[in-house]
């Protein structure tokens, strides 16, 4: 019996030991970049001011808040171009518009950006969006409109 009991034990602290001796370990590593999230948020909206819809042609307002062209009419709203603060991580961002509004009869509208990448400084920068509004006087409306469009900014 007492042998039993001894090669018993034998048996269990070899076993114990040869499990022992086959375990190991190893360090994992976890990469990820910390960055500032994008924001960008419409500090002022577009205003073309009054528009002449009884003949055909277009009215384009550039980055310094001016209007030019056949149906511009001075008098009415203030122009202004549109002006977005991007907040993101110092560096190049690239810009550019979609999904400019065809709601409105008779009226064709085209935002535009003098550049299609913004730097930015201090984690915040400024974009300037200016525009076309073209009118087609036989199908277009009197009244006041308001057309929407998309900025989008990437890393």
């Amino acid at each position: 019996m007492k042998n039993k009991i001894l090669l018993s034990t034998l048996i269990a602290s070899t076993l114990l030991l040869s499990s022992q001796a086959g375990a190991t370990q190893t360090t994992g590593t976890a990469n990820f970049n910390l960055v500032y999230p994008i924001t960008v948020t419409e500090a002022t909206a577009m205003e073309f001011g009054d528009i002449d819809v009884s003949i055909d042609g277009s009215c384009v307002l550039d980055y310094a808040d001016a209007t030019t062209g056949a149906n511009c009419i001075a008098g009415g709203a203030t122009a202004a171009s549109g002006d977005f603060t991007i907040t993101a991580a110092n560096g190049i961002v690239n810009i550019s518009l979609s999904g400019a509004d065809t709601s409105v009869a008779g009226v064709t509208f085209t935002p535009t950006i003098a550049s299609p990448t913004v730097t930015v400084a201090a984690n915040t920068a400024s974009l300037k969006v200016g525009g076309t509004v073209a009118v087609l006087a036989a199908s277009a409306s009197a009244g006041a409109h308001a057309l929407s469009y998309t900025v989008d900014v990437i890393y």
